[in-house]
């Protein structure tokens, strides 16, 4: 199967997290007082497997450091390249007390300098079950557009779990100085209430509206940033439709240097004049902006 393995010799360093942190299973916890010793598996997928490649799996499973209960780690073995392509083998580690099921799973691929050498969103929910307290080998591939300019370390190289971090509010300065504590709250609630937004998505939630008795209409939004780095916004076009569906105002807005954190959402009143407001009968017990195609 893999030439490596006639060395026998694990080159990469070892991830470990806990199942709640990965699986979001709040009810298993980590428990630093019990040590898991745990069972080679070999998965379906893999058939039968020559006695000597079984022979060096279990040499180097046996050298494998003991879990804390309730972890799941991902402790290197070797790294092929080929053709561009990284195959990275590991021992994907359960040490739970029942079958762990991963569905997609973004992985980085570190050097020894921790430099990101490949970063993959792997869809793994064809692995099925892993077993209670097991640890199975398998092979990861990341392709050449998944890789960086980074060079990959022969040895003490890293697949580690990606985890996005939590979608929090951006408040700017003069936003916050005019709104109370409890409608800071209120804000807070509200995005950590919302599904955040896809890595590479940028969208809109409704937060108010105001039409002012000379026609002109406040928008105020939650301007919703997926992205995992800053963005910046100089001039956005935005249509409002209200409950008919028809578009009830268009605008173009020169915002500067407007910025959203990576991962965050920020609110923002934009101001349609009267001239901007192409309906006079409006309905706004349910309406929506967003940006025209």
């Amino acid at each position: 199967m893999l030439s490596f393995l006639k060395k026998a010799k694990k080159k990469g360093k070892d991830t470990v997290v806990s199942s709640s942190q990965l699986l979001g299973n709040t009810e298993t916890a980590v428990n630093n007082n019990k040590k898991i010793k745990s069972a080679l598996y070999f998965h379906p997928a893999w058939g039968e497997i020559e006695l000597e490649q079984k022979y060096i799996y279990q040499f180097l499973h046996k050298d494998l450091q003991d879990l804390q209960e309730n972890q799941v780690s991902l402790a290197g073995i070797d790294t092929e390249l080929k053709d561009g392509n990284y195959r990275i083998t590991v021992f994907i580690r359960n040490s739970a007390a029942q079958p762990i099921k991963f569905e997609k799973v973004t992985l980085q691929l570190l050097n020894k300098d921790e430099e990101i050498c490949a970063r993959k969103t792997f869809d793994l929910t064809h692995l099925g079950a892993i077993p209670a307290n097991t640890s199975m080998p398998w092979v990861f591939t990341f392709e050449k557009d998944t890789t960086t300019n980074a060079n990959l370390s022969k040895e003490d190289w890293q697949l580690a779990f990606e985890f996005k971090p939590e979608h929090t509010l951006d408040i700017d300065p003069t936003w916050e100085s005019q709104i109370t504590n409890e409608t800071k709250q209120q804000l807070q609630q509200l995005v950590s209430n919302l599904t955040p937004p896809g890595e590479t998505e940028v969208n809109f939630f409704g937060l108010q509206t105001n039409l002012e008795e000379n026609g002109d209409l406040h928008i105020s939004i939650l301007i919703r940033n997926g992205y995992n780095q800053t963005i910046r916004l100089e001039q956005m076009p935005l249509h409002i439709s209200d409950a008919s569906g028809e578009v009830i105002a268009k605008g173009n807005f020169k915002l500067g240097n407007f910025e959203v954190k990576a991962n965050s959402s920020k609110p923002w009143t934009f101001t349609f004049n009267a001239a901007s407001v192409l309906k006079k009968e409006l309905d706004l017990s349910t309406w929506k902006a967003f940006i025209p195609q």
